[in-house]
């Protein structure tokens, strides 16, 4: 009878890291894949638009419209939203963003993944490339 029960015990402890795996293998490659590739030919786009204030403003109204409640009011990942998603929204004001060539920002602005929709069915090419514009003036340096 101990066999028996050493057996269903073995059973249970399996089945039990089974499904704390199961639980958390999805959390941690979330957690873990924060890269996000842009296609070659988004990369080498260049913004068509000229930069003004007039631009800057419409991409800042676009951005507080749209972006601030994931991204912040300073674009630095802190929206009111930010602590609830997975992966975390990205700091568009930090080196790794700013690295990023205009066309792999506009891609990503348009195409979006998940938790971060694409706004390409809500924007406008001209409005998207007004948003990059914003984005790089977000930039603690420019």
């Amino acid at each position: 009878m101990s066999k028996d029960k050493d057996t269903s015990k073995s059973i249970f402890i399996l089945l039990l890291v089974f499904a704390v795996s199961f639980w958390i293998s999805p959390q941690s490659a979330l957690a873990q894949n924060n890269s996000w590739e842009v296609p070659e030919e988004a990369q080498k786009l260049e913004n068509p638009m000229e930069k003004s204030d007039r631009i800057l403003n419409a991409g800042k109204q676009i951005f507080d419209q749209l972006c601030t409640v994931c991204h912040g009011k300073t674009g630095k990942g802190d929206g009111v939203t930010a602590s609830a998603l997975q992966p975390k929204p990205a700091d568009l004001t930090s080196d790794a963003v700013q690295g990023q060539t205009d066309g792999a920002i506009y891609w990503k602005i348009q195409e979006g993944r998940p938790p971060m929709p694409g706004f390409k069915s809500q924007l406008s090419e001209q409005q998207a490339w007004a948003v990059v514009h914003y984005i790089r003036s977000l930039h603690p340096d420019k």
